[in-house]
């Protein structure tokens, strides 16, 4: 049998990420990033998984980055904050030594949708998007971004090259 998130499509990848988004509660947070296998390991299990899956219909999204050309460490955070959705990329050599992007992905990251930043201009540059109704259409668009992003930005082929983390469940009624 194979698992399930070996079969998941963007469509459902972002379905079931805007209803994790929607139900983040405040300060609540959750990072995407693509999943690049080691080089020393030969192929990925993931990878050898799904070669190995009997009748698996495969589904890729329109890539701008050629395939192998994932984007090493650059991570995109959504927080909920104040009953916000806000996102951030991350990608900056000053954020522990992830890599920079590129002025083409940079561009396409606007292209997108993501907001540059105004910061200095010896600072690399940051992009983050604020969604102001985390219940409803906002979750959904957010999970579009991240997976536009992921996707043709990125080098995700699929959602199952995805590692997704979420920030520790806080306990009703517990100090914050």
């Amino acid at each position: 049998m194979t698992p399930d998130w070996l079969e998941e499509t963007w469509e459902g990848w972002t379905a079931r990420i805007a209803a994790e988004l929607g139900a983040l509660a405040d300060d609540d947070w959750m990072t995407f990033a693509v999943h690049v296998p080691s080089k020393a390991s030969g192929t990925d299990a993931a990878e050898a998984a799904k070669a190995a899956a009997p009748g698996r219909r495969r589904r890729r999204a329109a890539s701008t980055a050629p395939r192998g050309s994932a984007v090493r460490e650059v991570l995109l955070q959504v927080r909920r904050l104040e009953g916000m959705l806000a996102l951030e990329c991350v990608g900056d050599t000053e954020f522990e030594g992830l890599t920079e992007l590129s002025g083409a992905q940079q561009q396409s990251l606007s292209q997108l949708g993501w907001e540059l930043g105004s910061g200095r201009a010896e600072e690399p540059p940051t992009f983050s998007r604020i969604f102001d109704d985390p219940e409803g259409v906002a979750a959904e668009e957010a999970a579009r971004l991240l997976g536009s992003s992921l996707a043709e930005v990125l080098g995700a082929s699929d959602p199952g090259e995805v590692d997704v983390r979420r920030g520790p469940q806080k306990a009703p009624g517990r100090g914050r």
